[in-house]
């Protein structure tokens, strides 16, 4: 009797000293970053995957819909380019002055010049002799007028120029499995494997070189999921003042039992601590069963998109976080 209620004393004990430590790193994180509502301040959007800036331009990614706007003080109204289908991203081009989208769900990349206007410059439905399928996410390399985007379910990933008459392909198929979304980091592209957990580094895309780093106690490959049954299922990872952000698929529906909001939101200062589990966890920063999804890093601030996997258009907002003096 004595042993049993000794053992449940040191259970006791383990447990509140580690519940001590928690609070005191919430609280150290806390006094170091902040997250607040970007837009919109109330109300949603229905749906929200995305933010691209330029200039004074800030245009969301909106499901069949783009929102825009040209002053931070001013509301986003509603862009006038219609029929798009579950777009995901938008990315500006500055040699040729134009915007670009994925628009997922019609199997094609889209231009256009002013979100205010419906005209639509172009569409591309392939690159580099390779349909288009469900593309994902877009990004502009500035230090190489490049062009980057993405067939997610087989981890084919474009470059092109010149409205896509100058395009390769980069075929990971044999190490990621579904693909949500490419980052730039100085000068470098980064592939984000979603239902493997794993980033791939591209270091020559011509050469086809690069390298695979893989993240910490991947259990399942999976679109999504939660930490506890699958691991990390990335939606983005991108950096923003001295550490990797990355966000993650946790929600109630493919959660189970589990907690969908445990590492849904995590930072990291090396692929290293990707790779260990040495993170920060930021999830207790975002509302609770809401999806982070695309990352915008800024000047001053980190953007993050976040949507409500179960009802569409209830809690899709834009998050800013800062870091604090």
């Amino acid at each position: 009797m004595k042993v049993t209620s000794m053992f449940f004393a040191v259970v006791v004990l383990i447990w509140l000293v580690n519940a001590v430590v928690a609070r005191a790193e919430d609280k150290d994180l806390s006094s170091h970053i902040q997250v607040t509502k970007y837009a919109p301040k109330i109300n949603s959007f229905p749906g929200c995957t995305h933010i691209a800036f330029s200039g004074k331009t800030e245009i969301v990614t909106a499901g069949n819909r783009l929102f825009f706007r040209t002053d931070s003080r001013s509301p986003f109204r509603e862009s006038a380019i219609k029929r798009l289908k579950d777009a995901h991203a938008v990315v500006f081009n500055p040699h040729d002055r134009l915007f670009y989208a994925t628009d997922t769900g019609n199997h094609r990349l889209i231009t256009f010049r002013d979100p205010a206007s419906s005209q639509v410059q172009n569409h591309l439905t392939s690159l580099a002799d390779t349909r288009l399928k469900r593309p994902h996410d877009i990004v502009f390399d500035q230090s190489t007028g490049w062009l980057y985007s993405l067939n997610p379910d087989s981890s084919k990933v474009f470059r092109f120029k010149n409205a896509g008459m100058t395009a390769d392909v980069l075929d990971l198929s044999r190490h990621l499995g579904y693909s949500r979304a490419l980052t730039i980091v100085n000068d470098r592209l980064y592939v984000i494997g979603s239902s493997v957990g794993a980033v791939v580094e591209v270091i020559d895309f011509g050469k086809q070189q690069y390298k695979i780093h893989n993240s910490f106690e991947k259990r399942k490959d999976a679109v999504a999921g939660s930490w506890k049954s699958t691991g990390l299922v990335l939606n983005d990872v991108d950096f923003f003042q001295g550490h990797w952000y990355a966000t993650s698929y946790f929600c109630p529906t493919y959660a189970g039992k589990n907690d969908y909001d445990e590492n849904k939101f995590i930072r990291f200062q090396t692929w290293q601590d990707l790779k260990e589990g040495t993170w920060d966890d930021l999830s207790q920063f975002l509302p609770s069963k809401v999806v982070p999804y695309y990352l915008t890093p800024g000047e001053k601030a980190l953007f993050i998109a976040v949507f409500n996997h179960e009802e569409a258009g209830t809690f899709d907002k834009v998050y800013q976080l800062t870091k604090c003096d």
